[in-house]
This record gives structure tokens, C-alpha cells and sequence, in this order.
């Protein structure tokens, strides 16, 4: 017996095809096309630049929390900016016309007249 057998969840089991997971099935990343881009950060001295496979419909705000992680940027202290026009977060990357291989730029929120 394991030290890690007396852990507990809170999460709900899912089965997806004889396999167990403790990701709900809502919070999966929609099968669909995917696209690999890459996030290129404008914000402070550490810019950087990652490059992610993503599917195409996945909402904004979602791709947003991921890259937030990757960058330690808090998904509420940027934008994300594509070929000139700032992202909805709560529309997809296919309604902007992003391809394989385009560069999306997280750009900060603005606080003019703060």
C-alpha cells in the first residue's frame, strides 16, 4: 500500500475510453482543427516568444489562462493581439484567421488615466 492511496479528490471521475481521468470533460480542450502559433510577449524586460499547438475554436479567454501560466503573466494584465486587432475573450482564434506558424503578441492592459 502507497502513501498516495489514502489521497482524495474533489473532482468528479470521468471513464473516456477505459482510461480514468480527473479532468471534466467540459474543461477538455474542443477536438477540432488545431493550429500551431506563437505567443510573443511585449510585456516587461523578459520578453519571450512560445510557440503552442492550439484547436482553432478553443474561446480566447481559455487560451489566455494557458499562456498566462506559461508567461507568469495573470490573464487579466493582457490582451492578446492578432495581426493588428485585440482578441474578444470570448471569441475563438478561427474568427480572427489565424493559421499555422502566425505570431499572436500578448500586449498589457491598458491604465491611461490611472
Amino acid at each position: 500500500m502507497s502513501e498516495f492511496e489514502d489521497l482524495s479528490f474533489d473532482e468528479e471521475e470521468v471513464v473516456v475510453d477505459q482510461i480514468k481521468t480527473k479532468t471534466p470533460a467540459k474543461s477538455k480542450t474542443p477536438a477540432g482543427k488545431k493550429v500551431s502559433v506563437y505567443f510573443q510577449s511585449t510585456i516587461g524586460p523578459n520578453q519571450k516568444q512560445e510557440k503552442l499547438v492550439v484547436a482553432a475554436d478553443a474561446p480566447i479567454r481559455d487560451i489566455k489562462y494557458t499562456v498566462g501560466q506559461i508567461f507568469g503573466i495573470p490573464p487579466d494584465e493582457f490582451h492578446v493581439s492578432h495581426a493588428g486587432r485585440t482578441c474578444d475573450p470570448d471569441d475563438s482564434l478561427s474568427n480572427y484567421g489565424v493559421e499555422d506558424g502566425d505570431s499572436l503578441l500578448l500586449i498589457p492592459v491598458s491604465t491611461a488615466g490611472a
